[in-house]
């Protein structure tokens, strides 16, 4: 394969692995832009909140496969949750990046690419940008600080807010270019950065054929009885879970309807609690990354309720919808913000947020629908998937980046 001279530096304090917990976008791009040509270096910290291992020194080097190297700072061991020692922790991985940038500088053609979390890369990167005159592109998965003001409730004369939004402005000012896996980023960036919004670009979540697990032996429906809605992943504020629950508890009058809460999560006890007296209502726990799919595969129609937020008018691309569309089932997304790719592609539909009644309604509607028209629009998501949302496409997108020399 013909090589290109610029090397590529992807920054990700929580940049994962997969088969390992953490965000794994990073990982997968990195590979892919590897294989394109461009040597590729990803640069993650061991202080994540998920599998901390400890070493010795500054950072540790893995050579994934050729082309490409994983990069490991060292950090302090934290937990999940957001907290003062985790905010300690991206002092110190900022602090360690750029250590790490003096000992192994990059050249003037070289790329930088900082995805959030943590906001305080975006500081770096800039910074990065002018010591070494090398292009930057900022990634947004998570708009900080608007994430924190709406999920937490703080105000926006907290001074930590007032210092992430300086942050946040500095970064889309000095950045060549702005990725949002949200597909209206753009309207946000406009809102906080007047005149900065042409610099963004929509390149949403992916998925990668390689390390998805295909259920081919679990492909027989085991309880052909019950119409299964079902939810996986978080119990907590954001996925409205509880809306599930209110429309189990209008629906009790439907035997044959079933809900499955597959997961774990702050509000799990407490709904378990609250809700025990609804007989239509299974929650299981977590299970492995593998048996996902197979999982959402025994079920009829898949959920993902959201919460009313501000936040949401510039979209979303979750991870979850990458499990529910490739395991072929409708989606229904009780959602108000941007909407988008869903009903685009005709494997669902999007409804009201916070109703459950509409909830409940739209249910029914899919569990008296011909089972051959549900599995048309499982089909559907699937063919998006394909065609739009592997990896290996999605990062010809970053590519022109890459080469675009304006």
């Amino acid at each position: 394969m013909k090589q290109n001279k610029k090397h590529i530096w992807y920054i990700s304090k929580y940049a994962g692995k997969p088969n390992h917990p953490g965000p794994v976008r990073q990982y997968l791009f990195t590979k892919q832009f590897a294989r394109k040509g461009y040597p590729s270096i990803l640069v993650s910290s061991n202080s994540n909140g998920f599998d901390f291992e400890p070493f010795k020194g500054l950072y540790k080097e893995e050579k994934i496969e050729n082309n490409f190297s994983h990069i490991t700072l060292n950090g302090p061991k934290i937990n999940l949750g957001f907290s003062l020692k985790r905010i300690w922790s991206w002092i110190i991985f900022e602090f360690n990046l750029l250590r790490y940038f003096f000992k192994n500088r990059p050249k003037k053609n070289d790329i930088i690419i900082v995805s959030s979390l943590s906001i305080f890369t975006f500081l770096t990167g800039v910074l990065l940008k002018k010591l070494f005159k090398v292009k930057l592109i900022l990634e947004v998965r998570d708009i900080w600080p608007l994430t924190l003001q709406e999920v937490k409730k703080i105000s926006s004369k907290n001074p930590f807010i007032w210092l992430l939004g300086l942050i946040e402005k500095t970064g889309y000012k000095n950045a060549d270019y702005i990725v949002g896996s949200m597909p209206n980023l753009k309207e946000h960036v406009q809102n906080v950065t007047p005149g900065h919004e042409q610099k963004v670009r929509y390149i949403p979540m992916g998925f990668d054929p390689e390390i998805f697990h295909h259920p081919k032996e679990n492909k027989t429906r085991k309880n052909k009885d019950k119409f299964i809605a079902c939810y996986a992943g978080s119990i907590g504020n954001v996925n409205r879970v509880e809306l599930i629950l209110q429309a189990a508890e209008r629906l009790q009058e439907y035997p044959d309807i079933e809900f499955y809460i597959l997961g774990d999560g702050p509000h799990k006890k407490r709904f378990q609690e609250e809700f025990k007296h609804l007989n239509n209502v299974k929650f299981f726990d977590p299970i492995p990354k593998k048996e996902v799919v197979a999982f959402l595969q025994q079920c009829d129609i898949l959920l993902n309720p959201f919460a009313k937020l501000k936040l949401y008018d510039y979209g979303i691309s979750p991870n979850k919808w990458i499990d529910y569309m490739y395991a072929g089932k409708p989606i229904i997304v009780p959602f108000d913000g941007y909407r988008h790719m869903i009903d685009e592609c005709g494997c669902g539909e999007f409804i009201k947020a916070d109703d459950p009644d509409v909830l409940a309604k739209t249910i029914l509607k899919y569990a008296r629908m011909p089972e051959e028209k549900r599995l048309e629009m499982g089909r559907k998501g699937q063919e998006y998937l394909w065609k739009n949302l592997t990896y290996e496409k999605l990062a010809e997108k970053y590519i022109a980046l890459f080469e675009d020399e304006s």
